[in-house]
């Protein structure tokens, strides 16, 4: 299975979706429902952990990646991807970091090119390496540039808060529907839908775990319908509150 090399982006990000302390949300609107949701995303000062790639395709054919994920939250919100494997991606590189009007600006260092591309903001729906998820879909998530609306409390999936978000001209979905867990503020499925209304991409959270207080998601799978292929991430080994320093966050 071919990979297109344009997946390395915005990272993993998506992939961890963590939280901190749920409360009560029975009085709860749905700005402070997705503010809860985005501190969900960065519990703890810093993380760490071991992540695969897994990129299936429509016939069941599948192909690993693996690297480490480093995420600081304090002072601001930064991200690093190292690729361990395979071997002609040994060396890759992402760095996610805060950008003008609150896009997240990333950079990619390529080992072949022995240089960094960096990634503009109209770059954000290509397909992060050839893999299911893109550059928007693995970086920050800036939900104030979306209309919200709380549309259910959907008692057969978990206890979860459905959200449908309008996303502004120029985005590249038309709607987003997250399925929000009512105690862990997880966004256990989120649907990505294009501009004809089509259900394009699906996202859902596949496993969580508890570390250090902070429910954690460990592996996430995200679908693309029309062609049938998917991409799932896993991490493990996630360590919090590690002291990373700042000089891992700035790039070579």
């Amino acid at each position: 299975m071919q990979r297109p090399m344009s997946w390395f982006g915005s990272t993993v990000l998506v992939a961890l979706f963590v939280i901190t302390l749920a409360r009560p949300a029975a009085a709860m609107d749905v700005t402070q429902l997705l503010s809860r949701v985005q501190q969900a995303t960065s519990p703890g000062k810093d993380m760490r952990a071991n992540v695969d790639f897994e990129m299936t395709n429509a016939t069941g054919e599948s192909i690993h990646w693996a690297g480490t994920l480093y995420r600081r939250n304090l002072p601001d919100r930064r991200v690093r991807l190292v690729l361990d494997s395979p071997v002609d991606l040994r060396g890759t590189e992402v760095v996610l970091m805060p950008g003008s009007d609150n896009v997240s600006q990333t950079r990619i260092f390529l080992p072949g090119l022995r240089r960094w591309r960096n990634i503009q903001a109209d770059m954000r729906g290509e397909a992060f390496l050839g893999t299911d998820f893109n550059y928007e879909d693995l970086g920050f998530q800036h939900m104030e540039f979306q209309e919200h609306k709380l549309e259910s409390y959907d008692e057969e999936a978990r206890d979860c808060y459905r959200v449908a978000s309008i996303p502004q001209e120029g985005w590249w979905y038309a709607r987003i529907v997250r399925c929000i867990d009512k105690k862990t503020y997880l966004p256990l499925r989120t649907e990505y839908y294009n501009r004809t209304g089509t259900l394009w991409k699906v996202r859902t959270l596949d496993g969580v775990k508890t570390i250090k207080s902070f429910p954690t998601a460990s592996r996430i799978t995200m679908q693309t319908l029309p062609t049938g292929t998917q991409t799932r991430i896993t991490l493990s080994e996630i360590q919090y509150d590690v002291g990373l320093p700042d000089a891992l966050f700035e790039g070579r």
